[in-house]
């Protein structure tokens, strides 16, 4: 299952990844979770990407993957393949996507790109922000799952046979 990467974003010029608060004509209001709070950022003087709009290159049919998806691989194997840090050789940076991602195409998915992938993963790990994100996906399935009501909605008792 891939994460809903919808309402964060990365913006040029200000580290890190950022929630959307709310977005205005002239820019966007974000949460700031290494400074605790909210700011205004001008899209002006600041290119903004959703990280929703982001993938990665593959050798698939598809031709890339969601980087929700790449995120889910990461955390999936972080146990059994700890991320190395984004300094690392790029050696050791390709081994590394090639053992969580095994399909991306390693043509156009340049080292630069990894460490790119590999910053904002450390930086959504030490903020808390994948958990944030089980936790929404968690309420969001609990609130569509019809409940005990909805399950029984239009059978009465009287209304079963016995064979």
């Amino acid at each position: 299952m891939a994460l809903n990467l919808e309402k964060y974003l990365v913006i040029s010029g200000v580290p890190g990844v950022h929630r959307l608060i709310a977005a205005r004509p002239n820019g966007v209001l974000i949460e700031d979770f290494k400074e605790k709070r909210a700011r205004f950022v001008a899209t002006r003087q600041n290119q903004v990407m959703p990280l929703a709009t982001i993938a990665v290159y593959t050798d698939t049919d598809e031709g890339s993957i969601p980087l929700g998806d790449v995120f889910q691989r990461m955390l999936d194997a972080r146990q059994q393949t700890p991320p190395p840090i984004p300094d690392s050789p790029s050696a050791v940076l390709r081994q590394y996507f090639t053992q969580v991602l095994p399909e991306h195409d390693p043509d156009r998915v340049h080292i630069a790109d990894i460490k790119k992938c590999l910053r904002w993963f450390n930086y959504m790990l030490e903020y808390g922000i994948f958990d944030q994100l089980l936790r929404e996906n968690a309420a969001e399935i609990e609130s569509n799952e019809p409940t005990d009501t909805e399950d029984r909605a239009g059978t009465h008792p009287s209304d079963t046979s016995t064979a």
